[in-house]
């Protein structure tokens, strides 16, 4: 293997030259430093001999798509602006998104963003505009605190009022602010000027190049259009480690592999989407996908939230961890098939946790789904683009949605607190027969199978399941669809019945949004023949601990299933599992109510 050694005092060109030169073997190792330019990769290694592409330190070497912007200004017409000429026509608006959807600028002070805005008369700290070539933006208040000296105050009219000059360096004094005045040349002021820093391969060309592997590399702040991404992978037996897509205007990433690998990697707070998937036998797993969509792009199923994968085949998803997207978590949808998507955590995502629609053939098991279907909201003090609250679909906000899909299985997820419903098995009349190679058969809400989940506390229902359409021709569209061992649990109900779970299992609210128990939805679905309706034992609810006590009415009561070998913790699964994500853990718990 020859290492061959890049720094930043090298010209982007310089770089692009050597990587174009790559042979088999050649690992390209990339000293701590910031990387302005768009590389690409087009060469292959092979099984033995990989390319590889990776950080001397991981995390400190950044690709990104900004420049330094140093000629700043005052704004002649508004106190506490500043402004610069810059040349953005590399990145110009995409109109058809909307007026501001559609734009492709950021702005970072000292590697925080600012949140863009239209028109002058919006502009307020931590904020941004671009017009005429020229950028426009108000630095946050708070700067810096100066410690020591003496401070003039209000003294309050408790203290007699007038002025009173405080002592800063005394212990009791030291609390009050001192702001310091804005100097851009003492911060790092960056803007976006290029979209796309990162691609290997041919765009769209998934056979272009082979046996790469990148490691540890950082990718932060691209000026991408909507639906494009900061980083593209192309390609066949690629191995993405340890890599980091923040910042990016829409896209984190896109994955346009075969027999690849994305692991322990991280796509957040990019404007639009973490990332796009395509291809076939992919694994992704040890992932994080944590607040994407800052831009709170609201396009109905369009395109948003943590991911997108479409048009692939035998995906293997596992120990994603998908927190706080605004739109879906892990989003699966049209015409994907063989797909595993396991040991996943998805909490707070304004949309459902996981969703899977016009495809086939899935396993969805081992989950824990929390709080789906809430507005996001990100608490991040002194930076406006974090702590915005974006939209809420109405018909979304499951745990897990299965719409217009056949043949997927979901065993044994945990699904708690989400807004519309733990799990819902979702019909509605929308086909993609007009799309070329759709035929009217090919989207059909059937032959699903929903076995072993525990579903607690979701706001509208615990479980949805579609009933045939009543329209004789579109009968055929919903069939065989079947739900059982499950366990059912609102705890507004058992407090309703004063703790008695004994009352509380004849009578309390499980599956409707009205008072349904369990019996009610048997005799009305002829279904759920096996499951409970019972308080689940979770160890540590508030704590968001859902593994269950060893008294747990979940343990050794679900249905044996072929291929479920370990739990969400990945302990072992007996012959006869639990019901939920979750085996028995050790302890004990004071079942007296």
């Amino acid at each position: 293997m020859q290492k061959i050694r890049l720094s930043v005092e090298l010209s982007a060109e310089e770089i692009q030259a050597r990587l174009d030169a790559a042979n088999p073997g050649d690992c390209f190792v990339f000293e701590p430093g910031v990387y302005r330019g768009c590389f690409q990769v087009t060469r292959s290694g092979t099984a033995e001999a990989p390319i590889c592409l990776e950080a001397e330190l991981p995390g400190q070497t950044v690709f990104t798509g900004t420049d330094l912007i140093k000629d700043w200004a005052p704004d002649a017409e508004r106190a506490g602006v500043w402004v610069a000429e810059c040349d953005l026509s590399a990145i110009p608006p995409e109109t058809k998104f909307g007026p501001l959807l559609g734009r492709r600028e950021q702005v970072f002070v000292d590697g925080i963003p600012l949140r863009q805005v239209l028109h002058a008369d919006q502009m307020k700290p931590g904020c941004f505009r671009v017009e005429d070539g020229r950028v426009y933006f108000s630095p946050d208040v708070f700067t810096g605190e100066e410690r020591g000296g003496e401070l003039e105050v209000d003294a309050g009219a408790i203290t007699g009022g007038g002025r009173k000059t405080l002592d800063r360096s005394s212990p009791e004094n030291c609390w009050p602010f001192l702001t310091r005045p804005f100097d851009p040349a003492a911060h790092r002021i960056e803007v976006t000027t290029r979209g796309g820093v990162f691609t290997t391969g041919v765009p769209n060309d998934r056979e272009s190049v082979s046996h790469l592997q990148i490691r540890g590399l950082v990718f932060r702040g691209s000026g991408d259009a909507p639906q494009q991404c900061m980083a593209r992978f192309c390609g066949q037996h690629l191995r993405i480690e340890n890599c980091l897509f923040e910042y990016g205007a829409a896209r984190g990433f896109d994955l346009r592999c075969d027999h690849s690998v994305m692991r322990g990697c991280v796509t957040r707070l990019n404007g639009q989407m973490g990332f796009s998937g395509y291809g076939d036998h992919n694994l992704l797993e040890d992932c994080a996908l944590l607040y994407n969509n800052t831009r709170h792009s609201d396009f109905v199923c369009f395109e948003q939230g943590g991911s997108k994968i479409v048009r692939a085949g035998h995906w293997r998803v596992r120990r994603v961890r998908c927190v706080g997207n605004d739109g879906p978590g892990i989003w699966f949808d049209i015409d994907n098939h063989d797909i595993v998507i396991e040991q996943c955590w998805c909490e707070g995502n304004s949309g459902p946790g996981i969703m899977y629609e016009i495809s086939r053939d899935a396993d969805i098991r081992n989950n824990v789904c929390l709080n789906n279907g809430h507005a996001y909201q990100k608490d991040v003090r002194f930076n406006s683009i974090h702590n915005s609250v974006g939209h809420v679909e109405p018909v979304y906000g499951q745990g897990i949605l299965v719409q217009m899909s056949r043949n997927v299985r979901v065993y044994n997820n945990t699904c708690v607190g989400n807004r519309r419903c733990g799990v819902e098995l979702r019909h509605h009349p929308y086909q993609q027969a007009g799309n070329p190679g759709h035929s009217k058969e090919t989207y059909r809400m059937r032959d699903n199978e929903v076995f072993n989940n525990v579903l607690a506390d979701n706001s509208w229902n615990n479980l949805m399941v579609s009933q045939t359409p009543a329209n004789p021709v579109k009968a055929g569209e919903v069939l065989n669809n079947r739900h059982d061992y499950n366990l059912y649990h609102t705890s507004a109900a058992l407090t309703q019945h004063e703790g008695c779970l004994s009352a509380y299992c004849r009578w309390g609210k499980t599956q409707h949004a009205g008072s349904m128990s369990l019996e009610e939805w048997r005799a009305m679905t002829h279904q759920d023949m096996h499951s409970i309706q019972w308080d689940p034992f979770f160890k540590a609810p508030a704590e968001k601990d859902f593994r269950v006590e060893p008294v747990s009415p979940v343990v050794g009561r679900g249905k044996p299933v072929e291929g479920l070998e370990v739990d969400y913790a990945g302990n072992p699964r007996p012959d006869r599992p639990a019901i939920g994500a979750f085996e028995a853990c050790d302890g004990f718990i004071d079942t007296h109510f």
